[in-house]
C-alpha cells in the first residue's frame, strides 16, 4: 500500500488580535488555535513571534501577510480596536469574536461576529466554520485578483458584495396574491475596463424555513371565462413600499418552489443554509454593459408574508460573488386596475 506524501504547501496563516491577558490563554490555545488546526491552518499572536522591529510595525506586517485575521473584541481593548481598523483598511478578512455582544462597537455592529460567552467549545465549533469559509475566500481573492468589477441591483437597489453584512439593503413591498409567481429584476453591470466573462451559475441562499423562495410555474391553466367575457391578462404589479411601482409579469399557471439542497457549511457561515440553483445565466459583458434577468419567487404553502435575509451568488470563471439583501413582502393586497 502506497502512503501519500505529505503536502509541502504552506498552511493558511491566521493572525490573532486579542488583549495580552492570561485570562485569554485557554481561549487562544484551545478555542482559536484549536479551530485553526481543525481546518488545516495555523494561528499565531504577535507575542509568540521573534522579531527585531517595533511591536506595532510587526503587527502591521503580520496583518498584511495573514490570510485571515481573528480579533477578540472582549473588553473593548483599544489596541485591538485600532488593529482591527488597520486590517479593515487593508480590506483583509476579519473574523470578530466576543464574549459579550455589547463589546462590539457601533461601527462594527453590521459585521458578523461570534458571541461565545466564555465557552471554548462553542468558540472552537463556530470559529471553525467561519475560518473554513474565510480561508477559501482569501484564496479565491488572491488567485482571482483580476479586473472583474461588477455592480448588482435588485429591484433598483444597489447591493454591496460581501457575506459579512448583517444590515443588508431591504426590498419591501406587496404582491396581490400568494398563488402566483412574482419576479424581481436583477441588473448586472460590468464596471471593469475589460470584458466580463459569462456568469455561468447563479444561486440563491435562504434561511431554512423561508416564507419566500425561488419558484416556477408547474403547468398552464385556462383562465378564459366566457361568462365574464374574456381571458385574464396575466399581468399584475409588485408595489414597493418606497419608490415607483414596477410592472412584473404573472404566469397563468400553478406555482411551485424550486428544488433546494442543504448548503455546504463553508458556504453558509451566515446561517443561510438552503441553496437554490437558479435557472439564470449572464452572457459575457463588454465594459459598461448592463444585462437584466428576473428572479422568480413564490410564497411557500400557507405563508402570506416574508421578512428575511437572502444571498445571491454569481459565479464567473475565476471566482464567485455574494450579494446580501432583505426581502420584506406581504401578499393579499388588491391588484391595481389596469388603465
Amino acid at each position: 500500500m502506497t502512503q501519500e506524501a505529505p503536502s509541502t504547501r504552506p498552511k493558511p496563516f491566521v493572525f490573532v488580535l486579542m488583549p495580552f491577558d492570561s485570562k485569554f490563554d485557554d481561549i487562544y490555545k484551545f478555542g482559536i488555535q484549536g479551530a485553526a488546526s481543525d481546518v488545516g491552518a495555523y494561528a499565531e499572536k504577535v507575542d509568540e513571534q521573534i522579531f527585531v522591529e517595533g511591536m506595532l510595525d510587526r503587527i502591521f506586517t503580520q496583518i498584511s501577510k495573514a490570510d485571515v485575521i481573528v480579533a477578540d473584541m472582549t473588553g473593548r481593548n483599544p489596541n485591538v480596536f485600532y488593529e482591527v481598523g488597520y486590517a479593515h483598511a487593508l480590506d483583509k478578512i476579519v473574523l470578530l469574536l466576543t464574549q459579550d455582544s455589547n463589546d462590539i462597537p457601533f461601527d462594527l455592529k453590521h459585521r458578523q461576529h461570534t458571541v461565545y460567552s466564555g465557552k471554548i467549545d462553542t468558540l472552537r465549533k463556530e470559529l471553525g466554520k467561519r475560518l473554513q469559509w474565510a480561508i477559501a475566500e482569501s484564496k479565491r481573492r488572491s488567485e482571482g485578483a483580476s479586473t472583474e468589477l461588477i455592480s448588482v441591483t435588485v429591484f433598483g437597489q444597489l447591493i454591496t458584495t460581501g457575506i459579512d453584512q448583517d444590515e443588508a439593503p431591504t426590498i419591501s413591498g406587496s404582491v396581490p396574491t400568494t398563488e402566483q409567481v412574482f419576479s424581481l429584476p436583477i441588473q448586472l453591470r460590468n464596471d471593469a475596463p475589460e470584458t466580463l466573462r459569462e456568469i455561468t451559475h447563479v444561486y440563491l441562499f435562504t434561511e431554512k424555513e423561508a416564507s419566500i423562495v425561488p419558484g416556477r410555474m408547474s403547468r398552464e391553466l385556462n383562465l378564459v371565462n366566457p361568462t365574464f367575457g374574456g381571458a385574464a391578462s396575466g399581468r399584475a404589479t409588485f408595489v414597493p413600499t418606497q419608490g415607483a411601482a414596477t410592472s412584473a409579469v404573472w404566469k397563468t399557471a400553478l406555482p411551485e418552489p424550486l428544488d433546494s439542497f442543504t448548503a455546504n457549511p463553508i458556504d453558509a457561515p451566515d446561517g443561510l443554509v438552503r441553496q437554490y440553483r437558479l435557472p439564470l445565466t449572464f452572457p459575457a459583458l463588454p465594459p459598461g454593459a448592463i444585462e437584466e434577468r428576473g428572479l422568480e419567487l413564490v410564497f411557500t404553502k400557507g405563508k402570506t408574508e416574508g421578512n428575511a435575509i437572502y444571498r445571491l451568488r454569481l459565479h464567473s470563471q475565476t471566482r464567485f460573488y455574494d450579494y446580501k439583501f432583505r426581502l420584506d413582502i406581504k401578499s393579499g393586497m388588491p391588484a391595481p386596475e389596469e388603465p
